[in-house]
Formats: C-alpha cells, sequence, structure tokens
C-alpha cells in the first residue's frame, strides 16, 4: 500500500448528514453546540438506522465555515478484533520515511455498542479511498457503503470510495466514449541499452495518417486502456491537438524492467528513433513529452533533464502524483539542470501525505530553476484514480492550445 500518516480522533459529530446521496438530515441545536450527551445520543441513533439499513456509511457533515465538512465513519467489531479506518484522510499509515504507523485511524467505541467511530475533516470537494483494518493483513471493504473506487487497489483488492457534495465526476469518464476512438497496437522492443525486450504499447488518434508530424506522450505505464480513454474525449473535444502516445512497460508481470542510465538511454535515445522510423511524429523535442507516474516520475524527471541521455529528447514533462523515489540529492540537482527548458505539470493528491512534500519541492525546484510549470493539487489520495481522473488537466497544460502560456484558470 501507499500513502500514510496519523489521524488524530476527534470527539462529537455535531450536524449529521447522510452521505453518498441516500438522504439527509438535521441535527438537534445541542449538537451544533457540541453537548457530548446530545453527540453520542445522535451517534447512538446513526448507528440504529445503519443496522436497519436506512443509513449508508460514513456519515457527512455540513460544511463548516471554512467549507471543510467533518466526516464520521462507523465501523463494527467483529470477532473480537476492533477495526481501524486505514484511507486517504488517514494517511494509511505511511509516514514520509517510508516507515508504517499501524495504529493510524484507530476508532473510538461508541458507548457500549459493537460500533466504533472516527471523525475527519474532509475537503468540499474531495473524493476518498479507504478500507476497514481488522489486523496487519486483514483489510475489508466497507460494507455499508456501496460505492467502492473504480478498478482494483492495493495489490488486487477494491476499495471503498465515498465523495464530498462538491465532487465533480471527470467528464471524460461520466460522458459515453467518444465514438472516434483511436487504435492501439502492441509490439516487444529489442533494447540494447535496456538489455532485454520492452513492451510498447502505441496508440493513434482517430483519423490518423502518415507522414504527418503528430506530437508524441511517452508513458511510463501500461495502463493505455484508461488513458486512451482521456485522449479520445480530448481530441474530440478540441481540448488537445491530436497526439501519438506510446506506453513503455515489461513484457510481463516480475519480469526485467530496466532503470537509471539503461531506462535513460533508451529513453532518450532507441524510443524517439524508433518512434520517428515507424509513425509520423514530430522530431523536435518541444512536441515530445515523457509522464511519470508515482514511482516512474523520477524515471520522467531524469529523462527530460537529460542525466546521460540524449540532451533535449523530451521538451515536455507530466508528473502524475510523483512519489518519493524522488529524494532531496534529486531536487537539489535539479537548480543545475536548467538547460533544456522544460514545460512541466504536475498533479500532487492533497491526501497523498507521504508524497505531498515531494511534488511540492519538485515543483519549486523546477520553477526556480526557470522552467514553465503548471502544478495542480486535487482532494484526493495517491491512487491510479486520482491519476487518470485528472490526467485530463496536464495533458491540456502539455498538449492543449494554451500550451507554453500557462493560465491558472486551466486548474
Amino acid at each position: 500500500m501507499s500513502r500514510r500518516t496519523r489521524l488524530f480522533i476527534l470527539a462529537g459529530v455535531g450536524v449529521l448528514a447522510i452521505g453518498l446521496g441516500v438522504c439527509s438530515r438535521r441535527s438537534p441545536g445541542a449538537q451544533q453546540r457540541g453537548d457530548p450527551a446530545a453527540q453520542a445520543a445522535a451517534l447512538d441513533a446513526a448507528v440504529s438506522e445503519i443496522e436497519a439499513g436506512r443509513m449508508t456509511t460514513p456519515i457527512i457533515g455540513q460544511p463548516t465555515s471554512g467549507g471543510d465538512a467533518r466526516v464520521t465513519f462507523l465501523a463494527k467489531r467483529t470477532g473480537g478484533r476492533e477495526p481501524r479506518i486505514v484511507s486517504d484522510v488517514t494517511g494509511w499509515g505511511e509516514h514520509i520515511d517510508g516507515t508504517f504507523d499501524f495504529t493510524a485511524g484507530t476508532m473510538a467505541r461508541v458507548g457500549r455498542t459493537e460500533w466504533y467511530a472516527l471523525q475527519a475533516t474532509v475537503a468540499p470537494r474531495a473524493r476518498i479511498e479507504y478500507l476497514i483494518a481488522y489486523g496487519l493483513t486483514d483489510y475489508q471493504l466497507d460494507p455499508h457503503n456501496p460505492r467502492q473506487a473504480p478498478g482494483q487497489q492495493f495489490g488486487g483488492l477494491k476499495a471503498s470510495e465515498f465523495v464530498m457534495p462538491g465532487y465533480l465526476p471527470p467528464p471524460e469518464f461520466a460522458d459515453s466514449p467518444v465514438s472516434a476512438a483511436g487504435l492501439i497496437t502492441e509490439t516487444a522492443f529489442e533494447s540494447r541499452n535496456a538489455g532485454g525486450a520492452l513492451r510498447l504499447i502505441v496508440y493513434t488518434p482517430s483519423g490518423y495518417r502518415k507522414p504527418g508530424n503528430y506530437p508524441v506522450a511517452v508513458f511510463l505505464d501500461l495502463r493505455s486502456g484508461q488513458v486512451s480513454r482521456v485522449l479520445d474525449w480530448l481530441i474530440a473535444h478540441q481540448a488537445i491537438e491530436p497526439i501519438v502516445a506510446v506506453f513503455v512497460g515489461p513484457t510481463s508481470r516480475g519480469s526485467h524492467h530496466p532503470a537509471g542510465a539503461a531506462l535513460r538511454a533508451f529513453l532518450t535515445d532507441e524510443l524517439p528513433a524508433w518512434m520517428a522510423s515507424r509513425y509520423g511524429v514530430s522530431r523536435l523535442a518541444d512536441r515530445r513529452a515523457i509522464l511519470g507516474i508515482s514511482y516512474g516520475a523520477k524515471d520522467a524527471l531524469d529523462a527530460a533533464l537529460s542525466s546521460g541521455g540524449i540532451p533535449g529528447a523530451f521538451g515536455r514533462v507530466g508528473l502524475l502524483i510523483p512519489g518519493r523515489r524522488i529524494g532531496r540529492a534529486d531536487i537539489d540537482a535539479i537548480a543545475g539542470r536548467s538547460d533544456p527548458h522544460l514545460r512541466v505539470a504536475i498533479l500532487a493528491g492533497q491526501y497523498d501525505r507521504a508524497n505531498l512534500a515531494t511534488a511540492r519541492s519538485v515543483r519549486q525546484a523546477l520553477v526556480d530553476a526557470g522552467h514553465a510549470v503548471d502544478y495542480v493539487e486535487v482532494p484526493e489520495g495517491h491512487s491510479a484514480v486520482t491519476w487518470t481522473h485528472h490526467l485530463r488537466k496536464v495533458l491540456v497544460s502539455l498538449f492543449g492550445p494554451l500550451a507554453g502560456h500557462p493560465d491558472p484558470g486551466f486548474l
């Protein structure tokens, strides 16, 4: 798992509103004034409603003057084991140094019931993933929350999810897939630099013709299905110009995957030449972008900054929820690598507690070095859903009509 830090338990429930669009109600005025007896009674009442199937969890309170709202998680003890909440808002128990706090998300018992509660303050447009933990290896979905995050998380597990009232689903996924879809092809590439075969998936846009002068986006990831849907939507809505994308990864799970100088040489030397010889793509670095996700953000940054690679292979960089694999030494080295001038877009998660400081530091170092940087923090955590649902922002920054002319409004 990734993302984590400790969440302190907050007392009281305050004004209760039932989350996930099921129903809502206001609590008596005494609750709003923080009366402990009224708060305890409200929790007892909520437990009864949940057990009767008339209420779902978690419970989302009314917004405060600052816009955030109190969210109350409720979970039942099972087999004598007390529950914890491991989630974006509890940081998943992960510290910045990679260690874990297995008491993070500890819950308080609700009276003499078998139920436990935990409160957190959550941003008004947040999307939050979580699980209920009953031990170091027992992570379960919330049985009283029908909503789950799309796809699989945590090595194959699903995750429960809730969204705040101000959350807006991404239109590229809320809308039906566009009819003018691009084409996906796959191949294995024998790399002399990487010392073995790599899997390449190439996306060509609807209406693609060769010869051409298409911009190129290189993703250090093989999840082409979700990305191609975003590309199709953006191109169909003329939010970006048609582009060719290539996805790079190992040929199979657990197979050889290069890193460091070997990967950098492949990305900056072999791959651009291979693309130019087979596809109608631009040979200009300023029309080539490399995008890295989480762990792979370091490789994308290294390739763009040409440390040991071909200078100027990429003029654009996308860093999606960049992970702390980018260390202090990497950040400090950015100051001496201002040429070539890069166009950078960074997507970070407000609740990505273990990696947020890295994203902010990279942003500042790139700005100080004179690179053009667009940066956005979204009220979500460190997950595949976060970066795919907000990839649109990064691609518009890199390939939209105003690419190269930062506009704060695009965020």
